[in-house]
């Protein structure tokens, strides 16, 4: 009896002393436990409502579109927009975008949002640059050129076939980027998404558009990354 006390106790330190890994794998309650309540809900409309008034009335008139949160790391206030694929408590996230107060650098990612670096430090995970447009959810004015990191790796059972996609609008100390080769681990990120995308957008773009940078979030990681391609992975001949 002892013994199972003590394991019992031993997993519920382990369950809090661990880091939240944030992922389209969360859930409008997973969200919750990680960032706090939601703040705004923006309707279908384009209408915002506060969270007393959605869960008063709103939710009877009208339909979510996005959940606006707000929190701090580092000192810095942070807004995240979450769009769910339901309006259930289990509804799947189906894109965050991330609009820091002030922009910060791409080598302070992992303590700004830990819960997030550990799938931009995956082996599975390739960074890249392209000068076409990655994500309509980036509300602020882009560089030319937009950084991006694709995450090999398929979602829960529950969503077979989507995979993460991030996309960061860049800037160099408030200016714009106009060129990939002045990326580097200085560069100011000055908001990003995580969205869902499909193996074949992968495939596709990461074999044309998109072409792969060293990966300035987790510097360790740069030789073991290689784009999936169509014969299963391997690296294509030279």
């Amino acid at each position: 009896m002892k013994k199972l006390c003590s394991l019992l106790m031993l997993l519920a330190i382990m369950a809090v002393a661990s880091p939240a890994f944030a992922s389209l794998d969360d859930t409008r309650e997973t969200i919750a436990q990680t960032y706090g309540d939601f703040r705004l809900v923006i309707d279908s409309d384009n209408q915002p409502w506060t969270k007393e008034q959605w869960e008063k009335s709103g939710h009877k008139k009208a339909q979510a579109d996005t959940y606006t949160y707000r929190f701090r790391r580092q000192d810095i206030g942070i807004g995240m927009d979450v769009k769910y694929e339901g309006d259930k408590p289990g509804s799947f996230v189906r894109m965050q975008r991330f609009t820091p107060d002030m922009p910060f650098q791409i080598k302070d990612f992992k303590t700004m949002f830990p819960e997030i670096y550990p799938l931009l430090a995956s082996p599975q995970t390739v960074v890249f640059a392209t000068y076409k447009e990655l994500s309509r959810n980036l509300m602020e004015k882009n560089s030319p050129v937009t950084l991006g990191a694709a995450v090999k790796k398929e979602l829960t059972a529950e969503r077979k076939g989507y995979f993460m996609l991030f996309a960061f609008n860049v800037q160099d100390e408030g200016r714009l980027v106009k060129d990939a080769k002045y990326i580097d681990e200085n560069t100011y990120i000055r908001e990003f998404t995580i969205e869902r995308t499909y193996l074949s957008v992968l495939k596709d773009n990461l074999h044309g558009e998109w072409k792969q940078t060293k990966n300035f979030f987790a510097p360790e990681v740069n030789s073991q990354n290689t784009a999936p391609d169509k014969t299963g992975g391997k690296k294509p001949k030279k």
